[in-house]
């Protein structure tokens, strides 16, 4: 059976950047003819998928807005786990189905859990989007009363992390990404703006290094101190831990960090944060 798609102003070249003018985009097209190889594959296991490897299409005739597309899809050859498809589309503009498209696509059969294994980067470390900063400010105070035992009624300090949309005005906020899920997160600031309490001139500091509970001792907070450390570009690097978490203090011994005592500090009463410096002839 054919899959049947009407044209509309997002399936054109002009909306999808392959063209400048509003007909049907051959990557729409393409993607079009790829979704009737995955309805026409033989059934597979279970645990089995298929991606496709090889597309060798013509693109014959235009199609503008508002036509419907016929895209099919037939097996002509297995061997093993490959599959090659022929393919057609055809639209209903003009006397009767119209042959707009013809081809082959290759499919490969393969075991979906361990190919996803090698293709998807287990984590992602990039800049946050502007969308996500309230929810980096949440994962901040969830994991800063599961982790520093903050007391959820600290309302101040709690509002004070909260604010990732405000940090962003002037400092670099990353993100670390795991199969899509927010997972933990840090904001990087240069001497003299607001959020750098402890850089002096020619440091840079990091802040609110924060990390969903439920992965914890899985490498995201080592993830996120290296990307911190590669954004550096020769400055010192500057950061602040609150005395007794131990954990932190020694994930950063062990990247070159060391402790300046002189340089502690009580941001409020009875909250002694420790200081620790890398120097840049480390990177």
């Amino acid at each position: 059976m054919p899959l049947s798609h009407v044209v509309t102003s997002l399936d054109v070249a002009t909306a999808l950047g392959s063209g400048d003018v509003p007909v049907l985009a051959t990557p729409r097209l393409i993607a079009w003819l790829e979704a009737a190889t995955v309805d026409a594959c033989p059934a597979l296991g279970p645990d089995e998928t298929s991606v496709g490897t090889r597309v060798d299409v013509e693109h014959l005739i235009a199609t503008p807005i508002g036509a419907r597309v016929d895209a099919e899809a037939e097996v002509v050859h297995r061997d093993g786990r490959l599959l090659r498809f022929a393919v057609t589309a055809h639209h209903d503009t003009g006397q009767g189905p119209v042959l707009i498209a013809q081809g082959q696509v290759t499919r490969v059969v393969v075991r979906r859990e361990p190919f996803l294994a090698r293709t998807i980067p287990p984590l992602i470390i990039r800049e946050a989007l502007p969308e996500e900063l309230p929810a980096v400010g949440e994962l901040r105070v969830e994991a800063y009363v599961a982790g520093y035992g903050m007391a959820t009624e600290e309302v101040g300090y709690a509002a004070v992390l909260r604010d990732a949309p405000g940090h962003a005005a002037h400092a670099e906020i990353l993100v670390a990404v795991r199969h899509g899920e927010l997972v933990g997160t840090v904001a990087i600031a240069p001497a003299g703006v607001p959020l750098a309490e402890a850089a002096q001139p020619g440091e840079v500091e990091f802040r609110f290094m924060a990390v969903a509970p439920r992965v914890w001792r899985q490498g995201v907070a080592q993830a996120l101190l290296e990307a911190v450390i590669s954004r550096a570009e020769g400055q010192s690097l500057v950061c602040s831990v609150i005395e007794g978490n131990e954990p932190a203090a020694a994930l950063y011994l062990a990247h070159g960090f060391m402790p300046i005592t002189s340089r502690d500090h009580e941001p409020v009463p009875g909250v002694r944060l420790r200081v620790f410096v890398r120097s840049p002839s480390l990177s």
